[in-house]
């Protein structure tokens, strides 16, 4: 069966990947390593090659001892209990949320699926305890290591409301359980799932090679090569988001690629022992996840392979292939194959979801990273009769136009299996356009991280100024979560933003203290209307409700109210101001800006008056059109419900006013911060330099409003499809927490071509 034939709906779509590895903090650094053939290990200075068999390297993590603990709420000796497999999870879990645009108060339905290395943690813990004479309760160790609490640990400090499962089968458990969050999207138990694994060793042990184990004596990793002696060990994290493909298309979010099928075995009995892989199972799952791909085995142009660089493994992992492979074509050397484990090691349960992200990462952007370490392939492995050819160089993936398809494979001690096939992303749907103008809201726990969050925004858009503002705006509006410490930004392009990112510190109101919003209404002045049909053109409630009134005014007036707004023509009469006034409070209010209360001086008296009773156009129109010069008591005749913000009178409004914030719609600058939680008064129009009133400063009111602590309406701000993009996320402020250990090794990262050979 060909791709052409296949329906889609069963693909998922992975719209985004965080992790950390050797050598490389994040999914970029990872990527350029694997690029540009960067072998990520490190020597241990005190287990250099000597005749007792000490195995001399490690692919290390760094920093992975660092934790924002304040930032998950846990206390210091809650962080140094916890194992830093499942710290590292948890920060990892919150920035791919991030990195999805979907990190915001407002989720999907998500679940978890983890899986995770056993380590020595929880003994460390226990020894560190006894020795300092204050044991810990077994019940709070447990908590804090066991690899059972893993994923439900991530749905609990993060909100997630889907099924959280620890998966667990050796090597494979990652990609197994990208295999089970598949299945469970599919079966509509959440709407999106969070997947992927880690293994992250509490301590560097003492690595001696065993003629029976899997790794190499020289600490060198040779997958596919004559010279293959074995793996190396190391840590790693990485997950994936993945949602169902045509829902996250219709959502706007960022697709790195599609798996359009995965399957899962395990040996049975067919094979030699325990621990020994056998053909049949890998050839098993390769091609039934062909199967449910809906793909032939010659539109696969790369397979990560698990390749331990074993003189047993690989060619038995070869073989299992090519069977799975030859159902389907007869054709050879056309799929380049290859084994990151040359470049960082092998990390365990993380293993295969550090290859589906490299897989990923290879049919998203069209190139095959070099496999390391081969010179010449393992006489064992019939490469000539095979489809594969083992890719030593990085190379431009070459696809004649075709669709991009790959493959992850993976094989575990214990004999579970797993593939997937993965796919390019298809083109992305079209957008409206937006605003000129653009809200940028950025928040943080701590005024630092809230200055770092700023630099890490203005350097991004300065690496990347082609980026849609409209889409940023909108992923850090909606995928983001609102924290206490607030600050916004106002631009129409990225040159404006870095800049205005860059100018002066940080400002903002805890949000905590907004108690609640007054919306304040004036006296007409017709010198302020400058932007209105600007605003009109571009804002659909706003224009909505300016014309009702006018179309209910005009049997009365015999002309149009619009007449002096729109086209400057004349001056705008006092009812059209007022009108105007109207209008862009109920525009406030369609952005979730809904006031408590209202009052107006003199004439404005009119226009809270329609707000607080919710009038119809037709009554707003005939209470506006019963003007005179002197002011009016518009409460009376109307009918205020509860529910609806209560009409106060002006001069108590005005004996309030005194150290509270006033939002002035257009206004420059506002009074200094409130404190106590008062209320904020919103001065609709009526500015005090008189200056027009146009998008930009109804912006920058919401602005204003959301860093005081407003809750805004994002998704009625932003009108039409908008995408959510890859933005830097949230700046840890991370310290150490290690649990002392009794003999520490102090590894440093060296070239093999000083200390091995």
């Amino acid at each position: 069966m060909g791709t052409e034939d296949v329906d889609d709906g069963g693909f998922i779509a992975v719209t985004a990947m965080a992790g950390r590895f050797p050598g490389a903090p994040d999914v970029e650094t990872f990527w350029d390593n694997l690029c540009n053939g960067r072998e990520s290990v490190s020597v241990l200075t005190d287990q250099l090659p000597t005749a007792d068999g000490h195995v001399p390297s490690y692919g290390l993590l760094s920093d992975a001892e660092c934790f924002d603990a304040e930032y998950f709420d846990y206390s210091p000796e809650d962080a140094l209990i916890t194992d830093p497999q499942h710290r590292l999870l948890l920060e990892c879990a919150h920035e791919v949320l991030e990195r999805s645009g979907h990190g915001g108060p407002e989720r999907l339905s998500t679940g978890v699926f983890v899986g995770g290395a056993v380590n020595d943690h929880a003994a460390l813990v226990r020894a560190w305890a006894n020795a300092r004479g204050m044991p810990i309760p077994e019940t709070r160790i447990q908590q804090g290591n066991d690899v059972d609490f893993l994923a439900t640990r991530i749905a609990y400090k993060l909100g997630l409301t889907g099924p959280a499962m620890t998966v667990q089968s050796a090597c494979s458990s990652s990609l197994v359980a990208v295999h089970v969050a598949i299945g469970s999207l599919l079966a509509g138990d959440c709407a999106m799932a969070v997947a992927g694994g880690a293994s992250v060793l509490a301590a560097i042990p003492e690595l001696r090679h065993d003629p029976d184990d899997i790794f190499a004596d020289d600490g060198r990793c040779r997958p596919f090569d004559a010279h293959g002696r074995g793996t190396i060990r190391a840590s790693a994290v990485g997950l994936v988001v993945l949602r169902p493909l045509d829902e996250a298309l219709a959502d706007g979010d960022h697709v790195h690629a599609v798996i359009r099928g995965t399957a899962v075995n395990n040996d049975g009995r067919r094979k030699m022992g325990f621990h020994v892989p056998s053909v049949a199972g890998p050839a098993g799952a390769a091609r039934s996840a062909q199967l449910v791909a809906g793909v032939a085995a010659d539109e696969i142009g790369y397979v990560e392979a698990h390749g331990t660089g074993t003189p047993l493994g690989d060619p038995v992992e070869v073989a299992g292939l090519t069977k799975a492979f030859r159902q389907t074509t007869d054709r050879t050397a056309y799929c380049r194959i290859g084994s990151l484990k040359a470049n960082i090691g092998h990390t365990d349960a993380a293993a295969g979801i550090v290859g589906l992200i490299k897989t990923v990462l290879c049919v998203e952007h069209g190139v095959i990273p070099a496999s390391l370490n081969f010179s010449e392939p393992n006489p064992a492995i019939d490469f000539a009769s095979s489809p594969f050819i083992v890719n030593d160089r990085t190379v431009p993936w070459e696809s004649a136009g075709l669709t991009r398809i790959g493959a992850t494979n993976v094989i575990a001690f214990g004999g579970t299996n797993a593939h997937a096939v993965v796919a390019e992303p298809p083109p992305a749907l079209p957008t409206t356009p937006g605003r000129r103008d653009h809200l940028l809201v950025l928040s943080a726990r701590t005024r630092q991280a809230l200055q770092n969050v700023a630099c890490n925004l203005a350097d991004h858009l300065e690496r990347f100024p082609e980026a849609d503002l409209a889409d940023v705006a909108w992923t850090l509006q909606t995928g983001r979560a609102m924290h206490s410490e607030r600050r916004f930004v106002l631009a129409a392009d990225a040159a404006e933003a870095v800049a205005a990112l860059r100018a002066g510190s940080p400002g903002g109101t805890d949000r905590g203290r907004l108690k609640q919003m007054v919306f304040l209404f004036g006296r007409p002045h017709e010198d302020r209307l400058g932007g209105v049909a600007a605003i009109h053109a571009t804002e659909d409630v706003f224009r909505v409700n300016l014309d009702e009134i006018a179309e209910a005014a005009h049997p009365h007036i015999g002309h149009d109210l619009r007449r002096g707004l729109l086209h400057a023509t004349e001056p705008a009469e006092p009812a059209a101001d007022l009108a105007v006034q109207y209008a862009t409070a109920k525009l406030l209010m369609s952005w979730g800006l809904r006031p408590a209360a209202v009052a107006g001086q003199g004439l404005g008296a009119r226009c809270a008056a329609a707000i607080a009773a919710d009038l119809n156009p037709s009554d707003t129109a005939r209470l506006f059109l019963g003007i005179t010069e002197a002011d009016a008591d518009a409460r009376a005749g109307v009918s205020v419900q509860p529910g609806r913000p209560l009409l106060c009178d002006d001069r108590a409004v005005q004996q309030g006013m005194p150290g509270q914030i006033v939002v002035h719609i257009g206004a420059k600058r506002t009074t200094a911060p409130a404190t106590g939680g008062e209320p904020m008064f919103v001065d609709v129009l009526n500015t005090p330099d008189r200056s027009p009133v146009s998008s930009r400063t109804l912006l920058a009111a919401v602005g204003r409003l959301w860093a005081a602590g407003a809750a805004v309406d994002f998704a009625a701000l932003n009108v039409g499809g908008r995408r959510r993009v890859s933005l830097p996320t949230y700046p840890f402020e991370r310290h150490p927490y290690l649990v002392p250990h009794p003999t520490p090794h102090h590894p440093i990262s060296l070239s093999y071509g000083e200390q091995l050979s």
